[in-house]
């Protein structure tokens, strides 16, 4: 069965003028159009649940393919966004795939229907077990009921953080540091489990912002990254993803803001610089355009979008 089977390309796409073969177009072509369908399993080529190694192994053998670096001297125009895209893609993938606590969540969160409910099944009887064995200690004595209550909530807390369950966690910590909050340890565990729980927020709503952008939908794909960012004010991919979304939706000011806050998050950060200087330009600020695509292309050369604006803006200059 051919694999692209009800895939419709667009023969413009197939036709441009690159220096790649038929066939490793269309490969490039289907992958980027099924990004906001694919799970981290369908972006690797993997089924559910692989191990890690497995995960780890066929993120090296796309990146063959999927890496814009594997294609030196080669003509490649709108396929290098292309493979960029994909790229972030994969790489995010395997991020995710690759750590075991991540991967376990990951896991849950995508299982099939019949796992899904036997997982549900067995977290519910260790639940009865455990509400069970709080009764029982709850007729001998109060406090020995209490103190029982805050080592299940941490027992339950630190399987979640292991599980990579953040936001389970953050729960039961958080309400066991109530119960305790002179535990020390309690305290720690409940501060890493929250921290923990923003980062993946940030990095939900930031794949969540890719997608949206991907399917050229800039309203949702901006809400989606400054979510990210509310959960982590320093995730300089998502403010940078947010100034393009804004550009794309027509508020070029929201783009400046959002474009300097990436610059804030990681200055050493081409892309971030990018997103400034485009920006500036849809202001008409070109002078302060030029300075921040300038430094993107030094930090980065390969940021072609802003090679391109870079090129235009000097020509306006001249002329």
């Amino acid at each position: 069965m051919d694999r692209y089977s009800g895939f419709a390309f667009d023969p413009a796409d197939l036709q441009e003028d690159v220096d790649l073969d038929a066939e490793r177009r269309r490969e490039i072509l289907f992958a980027e159009g099924s990004l906001p369908r694919w799970t981290h399993w369908d972006v690797l080529g993997l089924p559910w649940s692989a191990p890690v190694e497995a995960a780890r192994a066929a993120y090296l053998e796309k990146v063959k393919v999927f890496h814009p670096d594997r294609y030196p001297g080669k003509r490649l125009g709108s396929y290098r966004a292309r493979l960029e895209k994909v790229f972030r893609r994969l790489t995010e993938a395997r991020d995710v795939l690759c750590d075991e606590a991540r991967r376990a969540a990951y896991a849950r969160e995508t299982a099939p229907a019949d796992e899904f409910a036997r997982m549900e099944l067995r977290k519910l009887e260790d639940e009865r077990r455990s509400a069970e064995r709080r009764a029982r200690l709850a007729r001998q004595s109060p406090l020995v009921a209490r103190a029982a209550r805050v080592a299940d909530l941490v027992r339950r807390g630190k399987e979640a953080l292991q599980a990579g369950q953040v936001a389970q966690a953050a729960n039961d910590l958080v309400l066991a540091q109530g119960m305790d909050p002179q535990n020390a340890e309690v305290a720690a565990l409940a501060a890493e489990a929250r921290r923990r729980a923003a980062v993946q927020r940030a990095g939900d709503a930031y794949e969540r912002g890719l997608a949206a952008e991907a399917m050229g939908a800039p309203a949702r794909a901006l809400a989606a990254f400054r979510e990210a960012l509310e959960a982590d004010p320093r995730h300089a991919r998502a403010a940078a993803g947010g100034a393009r979304a804004a550009l794309a939706a027509g508020d070029a000011v929201a783009a400046r803001g959002l474009a300097e806050a990436a610059v804030r998050a990681q200055p050493s950060a081409g892309f971030a610089h990018e997103a400034l200087g485009l920006a500036l330009d849809a202001l008409g600020a070109r002078k302060e355009a030029r300075r921040a695509l300038e430094r993107a292309v030094e930090l980065d050369p390969k940021l072609e979008q802003a090679r391109e604006r870079l090129k235009r803006l000097r020509w306006s200059f001249l002329g």
